[in-house]
C-alpha cells in the first residue's frame, strides 16, 4: 500500500496537519495512525490564542464547529494578590479585557475536539486508523519510507513518501532517527493540573462588591478568559471547557518554588493556600489529574523538518517551551503551515524550492522557540507584581501581534524572501527580548528591596487591549513592514522609560516625545543596564538636541547649553516622601529678559507629549 503522507498521531497536531494537507491538495493520500483505540483522555493545552485560532478558521474550515461545540475565549486575564495571598478576587488587581477581543480565540476541550476531528477528517477522505501502534519505521531517503503498525496483534505495513511525527512526547520518529531531545536547562519549570466539574467560575462570584466588580469589565464574561492567578515564581490557571469542565493547574519555577506540587493531593492543597482560588475551587468535583516534572525541551541538534529525507517532527514531537501565553497550538499551526508548503513543493517536483523552504523553516522554527523561551527565562520572579507585569505584558503583546500574528495573517510563513528578511533580524529580536527580560527582573528585585513588589496588587485595573488598540484594526492580509517596525520601536522605548522610572525612582520620563525620539531600539540595547549612568547618558543626548534647537530659535540669546538634571538618589536612612525624583530643566548663558523666555521654551520642549504613530491612512 503506497501513501503520500503518513502521520503518526491523531491529536490536534496530526488531525490539523492531515486536514490542511487534504483541503489544500485533495488528491493527496493521507494516512493517520493513532495508537489509542478510543480518544478519551483529557489533554493539557486547551487555551488557544490568535494564530492557532486563525489557522483553525481560515485553513481548516472549523469556524462553525468551534462556535457550536467549543467555547469562545475572552482573552488572557491576570489577577494579582497580596503578599499574604489573602485577597478576595474582587479586591485583586486585574489585567484583562472589557469586551471579547477583536480577533477570536477559543477554549478547547481537547478530547471531544480530537474525536470529532477523526469523523470530520474521514468525511473528506483522510484515512484514520485508531488503535494503530507504530512498531517499526524505516526512513529511506532514496525511496518510499516503510511504516509498520500493529492493531489487535495483526501487523500492517505501508509505504509512504513522507512521514510526519505528531506523536507528542513519545517522539516516535526522533527516537528512530537517534535525534537527541534536550531537556531545557535555561527554564526549570514543572506543572500539575486536573479537570473538575461543578466549578461555578468567576462570573458567579457573590460578594457585596461583586456588582461593581462586574461593571468594571462592562459585565463581560471573565469565566470565558484564560484566567491566570499570578505569584512570585508560579501561576495558577482556571480555564473553562465545554461540558461543565474547568481545567485548573499550577506552573512553577522549580528554582523559586521548592515545594511545587507533583500529585493531585499536593496540587489541590497548593491551590487552596490562596484565598481567591480556594473560593473558586470550593465544591469542585474531581475528574482527572496529570503532571509534568519538567516542561521545556527541544531537539535543536537535529532538524525539525527534512525535505531531502521527507520527514517532519511537529508540535511536542519536536519541542515545547512554556504554557503561560498558550503558545502550544500556535507552534503547531506554524509548523503545519511550513510543512504543508514543503510537501506541496516536493509534490510539484520543485526539489530546490522544497529544499530552500525547508532550510528556512528549520531556522525560523528555532528562532520562534528561542523567542518564546526568552519570554519566561528568569521572568517567573516578576509574575507576582502588577507593577512589573503590566509592562512585560504590554511588550510581549506587541511582539506577538507584530512578529507572530500579523505575518501569519498575511500568509508570509511559506514565502522564502520574507523568511530570509525576518531571519536577518533574528539576533536583534533575541537581544531585545533577553535585554528587556533582564531589565524587568532587575525592576522586580528593586521593588522587592524597597518593599514595593506588591504595592499595586490591590484594587488596580488595566485593560490589556488598550495598549494595542491602534494596532488591532491594522492586522490583516497586508503586512505593513514600516508600520509594524515603528510600533515595536515605540513600545520598546515607552516600556524602557517606565522601567527606568520605577527602577530608579524617577518620575515624569515616560510619554515625553523628546526622550522617545532619542530611544531607538539600537540605542536602548547599547545602554546595557538601567542605572544612574545610563539615565545621565539619555538626558545628555536630549539636552544636546534641545541646546541646538534653542540656539536656532534664539540666536542672539547667548545660549551655552541646556541642562537636564535629576534629583540625587535617595540614600540609606533618608526619609521617604513620595519616593519620586524629578528632572529639572536649566539653561546656562542667557541673562535678563531672554533668560526667562528661553527657559520657558526649554521647559515646553521638554514637556512635549508623545506624538502617536500615524496610521498609513493618515
Amino acid at each position: 500500500m503506497n501513501i503520500d503522507v503518513v502521520i503518526i498521531g491523531s491529536g490536534i497536531a496530526g488531525g490539523f496537519l492531515s486536514r490542511q494537507l487534504k483541503l489544500t491538495c485533495p488528491d493527496l493520500e493521507v494516512l493517520v495512525l493513532e495508537a489509542s483505540e478510543k480518544i478519551a483522555d483529557y489533554k493539557v493545552g486547551e487555551s488557544t490564542v490568535e494564530v492557532s485560532s486563525s489557522y483553525m478558521i481560515r485553513r481548516l474550515g472549523l469556524s462553525t464547529y468551534l462556535y457550536q461545540h467549543q467555547l469562545p475565549k475572552n482573552g488572557l486575564r491576570f489577577f494579582f494578590d497580596s503578599e499574604a495571598k489573602d485577597l478576595p478576587i474582587t479586591e485583586m488587581s486585574e489585567m484583562g479585557s472589557d469586551h471579547l477581543p477583536f480577533h477570536p480565540s477559543f477554549q478547547l476541550e481537547r478530547a471531544s475536539l480530537e474525536r470529532d476531528l477523526v469523523t470530520m477528517n474521514r468525511d473528506i477522505g483522510i484515512t484514520v486508523e485508531l488503535g494503530a501502534k507504530v512498531v517499526d519505521l524505516t526512513i529511506d531517503p532514496s525511496g518510499p519510507h516503510t511504516v509498520v503498525w500493529e492493531r489487535g496483534g495483526e501487523r500492517h505495513e505501508v509505504k509512504a513518501r513522507w512521514v510526519c511525527d505528531t506523536s507528542g512526547r513519545r517522539h516516535v520518529l526522533g527516537r528512530k532517527l537517534g535525534h537527541k531531545v534536550t531537556k531545557e536547562a535555561r527554564l526549570e519549570t514543572g506543572a500539575a493540573w486536573g479537570r473538575y466539574r461543578s466549578v461555578a467560575g468567576l462570573d458567579a462570584v457573590d460578594a457585596p462588591e461583586a456588582a461593581a466588580w462586574r461593571a468594571r469589565v462592562r459585565n463581560t464574561s471573565r469565566h470565558l478568559s484564560t484566567n491566570h492567578f499570578m505569584y512570585d515564581g508560579y501561576w495558577i490557571w482556571f480555564i473553562p471547557l465545554a461540558g461543565d469542565l474547568m481545567s485548573v493547574g499550577v506552573v512553577f519555577d522549580k528554582a523559586r518554588i521548592a515545594d511545587g506540587p507533583r500529585t493531585r493531593e499536593e496540587m489541590e492543597a497548593f491551590v487552596n493556600r490562596h484565598r481567591a482560588t480556594r473560593d473558586l475551587f470550593a465544591g469542585a468535583v474531581f475528574e482527572d489529574f496529570q503532571a509534568y516534572a519538567h516542561l521545556p525541551y527541544h531537539s535543536h541538534t537535529s532538524p525539525y523538518y527534512s525535505a531531502s529525507e521527507r520527514w517532519a517532527k511537529i508540535g511536542e514531537a519536536g519541542s515545547f517551551t512554556d504554557p503561560f501565553y498558550s503558545p502550544g497550538s500556535d507552534f503547531i499551526a506554524m509548523a503545519n503551515e511550513l510543512v504543508t508548503g514543503v510537501i506541496l513543493a516536493d509534490r510539484a517536483g520543485d526539489a530546490s524550492g522544497a529544499s530552500e523552504l525547508c532550510a528556512l523553516a528549520n531556522d525560523f522554527y528555532k528562532l520562534k522557540y528561542e523567542l518564546s523561551l526568552a519570554l519566561y527565562v528568569k521572568q517567573y520572579p516578576t509574575f507576582g507584581s502588577f507593577d512589573v507585569f503590566r509592562l512585560k505584558y504590554r511588550l510581549d503583546f506587541h511582539n506577538y501581534y507584530n512578529l507572530v500574528y500579523w505575518p501569519f495573517l498575511a500568509d508570509k510563513l511559506t514565502r522564502p524572501e520574507w523568511l530570509k528578511e525576518e531571519l536577518r533580524f533574528a539576533d536583534v529580536q533575541l537581544r531585545a527580548v533577553n535585554a528587556f527580560g533582564a531589565h524587568l527582573a532587575d525592576m522586580a528585585t528593586a521593588l522587592a528591596r524597597r518593599g514595593e513588589y506588591h504595592a499595586l496588587n490591590r484594587g488596580g485595573w488595566l485593560n490589556g487591549l488598550d495598549g494595542v488598540a491602534q494596532l488591532q484594526p491594522m492586522l490583516g492580509p497586508v503586512l505593513d513592514e514600516a508600520y509594524r517596525k515603528a510600533q515595536l520601536e515605540r513600545v520598546y522605548a515607552n516600556v524602557f522609560l517606565e522601567i527606568v522610572e520605577r527602577t530608579l525612582e524617577v518620575s515624569g520620563l515616560a510619554g515625553r516625545q523628546r526622550l522617545l525620539s532619542e530611544l531607538s531600539l539600537a540605542v536602548i540595547l547599547a545602554l546595557k543596564q538601567i542605572d544612574e549612568t545610563s539615565l545621565s547618558r539619555m538626558l545628555q543626548r536630549v539636552a544636546g538636541r534641545l541646546t541646538n534647537e534653542l540656539r536656532s530659535q534664539f540666536p542672539e540669546a547667548g545660549i551655552e547649553r541646556v541642562m537636564l538634571e535629576v534629583d540625587p538618589p535617595r540614600t540609606a536612612g533618608m526619609p521617604r516622601t513620595d519616593g519620586a525624583r524629578r528632572v529639572r530643566v536649566a539653561v546656562s548663558g542667557p541673562t535678563g529678559d531672554p533668560a526667562a523666555r528661553v527657559l520657558e521654551r526649554a521647559k515646553a520642549l521638554w514637556d512635549e507629549a508623545e506624538r502617536p504613530t500615524p496610521t498609513p491612512s493618515a
